[in-house]
């Protein structure tokens, strides 16, 4: 992952918050990897996407300061540790893009390393990085990780968790969550004001707390609605290959028993079962069925509709995960441990129906 050399000190556009390299990324719809070719080798960007970025950058008022340090500096640098639970899902990677903003403004590095999804790799980790006498950790999860916490609090090293909760008697860390209940409602809600009346969550079924959370979400906000069913279909995986079978499947349902309204575990899913649908021919998306994502993945996919998303918070969440080890660095005496819990957004593409209900 690309790490930019510069910080900023111009005012967010909105409450406090600095402007970073990945506002500039968002407004230009670029990669922030292209952002900092652009700071730091302008002769590997095109002078198309030069462009889209400049006007990115006066339109925000992102304002860029060399970071200026010797090499005695360099050596003393604070290095930060995250640990990313699968470095194939966005939300991850871009938790890293938020982090590293972070850092880069206050003169610290962060080093990712990828648990792969399991708990044993993810506590080697754990313990490789306090040997290292990281000045914090960070820690992307999905499972419950009080002997990690403990042994990295041992070692006088404060973390906070990201996207996972651990049992409420663990107060002794900051965590960043987000809100995976809210995601399954707004997109349940979504559907069911687009005229859909028969949903399906696809999903690959698990322990994992956000598939669980977004399920709960989609099942209470439908218990308003008594005309609206819906099914649980497991996926089996999270990648396009997986919604693509499953998308197989429902084109060879009846009419009676196929869905209207999907909403997807993971965008890959969603982007497979589009793609296979449209290829069928027999089933249009999204006048026979609409689909709704809940990653708002910026990997670019060949899917043949524009997906509408449940948009996860990634960047936002790494800044207020790093904003918050930094208080316990820098103020361990004052701080208090909390739990933050940050919004989804919808954002509407050409996969879903205009609403048709208020």
């Amino acid at each position: 992952m690309s790490q930019a050399s510069e910080k900023t000190t111009a005012p967010a556009a909105a409450g406090n918050r600095r402007i970073g390299i990945s506002d500039v990324a968002k407004r230009a719809d670029v990669s922030i990897g292209t952002v900092s070719n652009y700071l730091n080798y302008p002769d590997r960007v095109s002078t198309h996407l030069k462009l889209k970025i400049q006007s990115a950058i006066e339109a925000l008022g992102y304002v860029r300061t060399q970071k200026r340090r010797t090499v005695e500096r360099e050596l003393s640098t604070p290095v930060i540790g995250y640990i990313i639970a699968d470095i194939e899902n966005y939300l991850f990677t871009s938790i890293f893009e938020g982090i590293q903003e972070v850092c880069d403004s206050n003169d610290m590095e962060v080093i990712g390393v990828h648990a792969l999804q399991d708990k044993e790799r993810q506590s080697e980790l754990v313990r490789m990085l306090c040997q290292m006498n990281v000045s914090g950790l960070l820690i992307s999860s999905v499972d419950d990780s009080q002997d990690d916490l403990a042994f990295a609090r041992a070692a006088g090293i404060p973390s906070v968790m990201i996207d996972h909760l651990n049992p409420p008697i663990t107060d002794d860390h900051c965590t960043v969550l987000k809100n995976d209940e809210a995601a399954g409602e707004i997109a349940a809600r979504e559907l069911v004001r687009t005229g859909c009346s028969k949903l399906a969550y696809v999903a690959h079924l698990s322990d994992f707390q956000a598939i669980r959370n977004r399920e709960r979400g989609i099942e209470k906000t439908l218990d308003d609605f008594s005309n609206v069913s819906l099914d649980i279909i497991d996926s089996g995986g999270v990648l396009f290959q997986d919604g693509y079978e499953i998308g197989k499947d429902i084109e060879n349902m009846s009419e009676e028993e196929r869905p209207d309204g999907i909403i997807a575990g993971t965008d890959r899913i969603a982007t497979g079962i589009i793609t296979a649908l449209v290829e069928g021919g027999k089933i249009r998306i999204p006048q026979d069925i609409s689909v709704i994502g809940t990653e708002g993945d910026h990997i670019e996919t060949n899917s043949p509709r524009s997906l509408t998303v449940v948009s996860s918070p990634g960047i936002d969440m790494g800044r207020k995960a790093m904003d918050q080890l930094l208080d316990e660095i820098t103020n361990a005496s004052g701080h208090i441990h909390s739990t933050q819990l940050l919004m989804p957004t919808l954002e509407r593409r050409g996969s879903t129906r205009v609403c048709t209900r208020k």
